[in-house]
């Protein structure tokens, strides 16, 4: 998966001051934080497979004749382009709007029609190009919470007097990381 558009932050800078106690108009701190919430939004994201700002991103598959495939993360919310890659290495757009995108939010996945891999060479490199994540009214605020609870470890661990040989992430943060993991039931399959 490669980000096709750029990642918006999906915790903005007030809410996470907010958080931790820190005054709106204390800017001292500022470019540290924003560094933070980006590397927490990508803990976060790769921990559970769940992109939590909308963004657009390209997938590249294996054209096996399967009748349905399982996007990697969620949620998905359109599939905006679909090609293939010809034995010249010309890429190929495929008619796309006879697909079906079902259970975007919990198990995404595109459903092909019978004969949709007529014209396609088997084993071919196919592109998904699809928009993804969650918008910040739909994002499970649980999401939020944890990419805050890192930020706020680490930045607790960077200015804490002792000694710390590593930063063990705090327990709320790990379970709700797991507690949304999203797996993709498999790859490929039938219809």
């Amino acid at each position: 998966m490669k980000s096709v558009t750029d990642i918006p932050q999906a915790v903005s800078l007030q809410d996470l001051k907010r958080s931790i106690h820190i005054m709106p108009d204390d800017s001292e701190d500022d470019l540290l934080f924003t560094g933070y919430l980006t590397a927490a939004q990508e803990v976060v994201e790769t921990a559970t497979r769940r992109l939590i700002s909308p963004r657009s991103v390209k997938f590249e598959l294996r054209a096996v004749g399967c009748l349905r495939w399982w996007f990697p993360v969620c949620p998905v919310t359109d599939v905006t382009s679909l090609r293939w890659q010809q034995a010249n290495g010309v890429w190929a757009d495929l008619d796309f709007t006879a697909v079906r995108l079902e259970s975007q939010d919990d198990e995404p996945q595109l459903v092909f029609p019978d004969g949709f891999w007529a014209t396609v060479t088997d084993g071919a490199a196919v592109e998904v190009v699809a928009d993804a994540g969650y918008s910040e009214m739909t994002m499970p605020r649980p999401l939020k919470q944890a990419a805050m609870l890192l930020v706020k470890d680490w930045y607790e661990a960077g200015i804490a007097v002792e000694k710390k040989e590593f930063l063990d992430v705090s327990f709320g943060c790990r379970a709700i990381m797991k507690q949304y993991r999203y797996a993709r039931p498999r790859e490929y399959g039938a219809a």
